[in-house]
């Protein structure tokens, strides 16, 4: 009898042989294709979903929060009327060009107070949504992933990236006020999705530029290792079934070791810009499943079928026999890339099957 999408993922982040390298279009429980491309898969199909008409490995489900504020706009006295809002009160305005932002605005971007920053509503996390879809990936056997949050990236978002970042410098007690109170959130997304039966836990918090870290290695290792370690080892302890996966963007080796010690089981995306991974999974990829990532920033929009063929067998063959990897894009797929492409890299992704 044939094993399922989700045993075979168990085998993989086991240390054994999976049957297949598991392959998926999302980015970790983000929808991995942006609304044009997403229009374009409904014409071209006549589908509605992505992953079960693909055939992908793994399904999504993320509970919805909400705001847990009155109102955000008390946050925001210069907000237009076309700013949009999300769960933790940050504003933001769209662009002319579909799916992009021209701007974000941080609700904590004036305060001076560690008794303001502790004032402000965290999100709500909506207790009574519908979990039957967990339940129904389940029963077709496959491995839900879910959005259970982020440290680093809510922080600067609430406070605003150049603010922040100047604050880990000249404000470090306002900066821990900021960074607790995100990674406690975190850690109460991440646990009440493990309840609800979400399987893999996906965190987003990217730390690199192409270039290299954001910040110096020492002070991600002074704010954000120990809350990560906080939300891990609470989730190993309330939750030991679960499974986490990390993406962070950018030439982030300097803390790939500090990512594996920390216990992640899943590391997105290997940036192709900046990081080798064949070099990566020499080194790592006995320690952490690494995703085996297409570029989508220049290879899926820019390149052919057959570009796209020749790296996802690359990647196939740095996995090895054993078939220690994940095979994904590196981002979510751009508006420019083709139609054509994205059925290159399933059809190579499901070849030998």
């Amino acid at each position: 009898m044939p094993i399922t999408a989700k045993v075979n993922l168990d085998l993989l982040l086991n240390g054994e042989c999976p049957e297949w390298i598991p392959f998926t279009l999302d980015v970790g429980a983000v929808a991995g294709m942006t609304a044009p491309i997403l229009r374009l898969f409904h014409e071209k199909t006549g589908a509605s979903d992505p992953a079960d008409y693909f055939g992908c490995d793994f399904r999504t489900f993320s509970l919805p929060t909400r705001f847990g504020g009155q109102d955000p706009r008390v946050s925001h006295p210069d907000a237009c009327a076309e700013m949009r809002f999300d769960e933790w009160g940050i504003g933001h305005v769209g662009s002319s060009l579909e799916g992009t932002v021209e701007k974000s605005c941080p609700p904590l971007a004036r305060v001076i107070s560690i008794a303001e920053v502790e004032a402000y509503p965290a999100p709500i996390i909506e207790t009574t949504a519908d979990l039957s879809p967990i339940a129904a990936h389940h029963a077709r056997g496959y491995p839900v992933f879910g959005y259970a949050g982020s440290v680093y990236e809510w922080s600067w978002w609430l406070r605003g990236m150049e603010t922040f970042l100047t604050d880990m410098l000249l404000e470090p007690a306002l900066t821990e006020a900021i960074v607790a109170k995100v990674a406690a959130f975190t850690k109460q997304l991440a646990l009440a999705s493990a309840r609800a039966g979400i399987d893999v836990l996906c965190f987003y918090d990217d730390a690199g530029m192409q270039t290299g870290m954001q910040m110096s290695p020492e002070l991600w290792r002074r704010y954000f290792r120990p809350r990560w370690q906080d939300i891990l080892e609470a989730v190993r302890q309330h939750a030991p079934g679960v499974r986490t996966f990390l993406h962070s963007c950018g030439h982030i080796r300097a803390i790939l070791p500090d990512i594996v010690d920390l216990g992640f089981d899943m590391l997105h995306p290997i940036q192709p810009e900046c990081m080798d991974f064949a070099e990566v999974h020499r080194q790592f990829g006995r320690h952490i499943t690494l995703c085996a990532t297409v570029s989508s920033q220049r290879i899926f929009p820019f390149g052919t079928p057959d570009d796209i063929g020749r790296e996802v067998r690359r990647l196939k063959a740095v996995c090895g026999p054993d078939r220690r990897g994940i095979l994904t894009p590196s981002n979510l797929l751009q508006p420019e890339t083709p139609w054509d492409n994205i059925v290159a890299f399933v059809e190579e992704a499901r070849a030998g099957r």
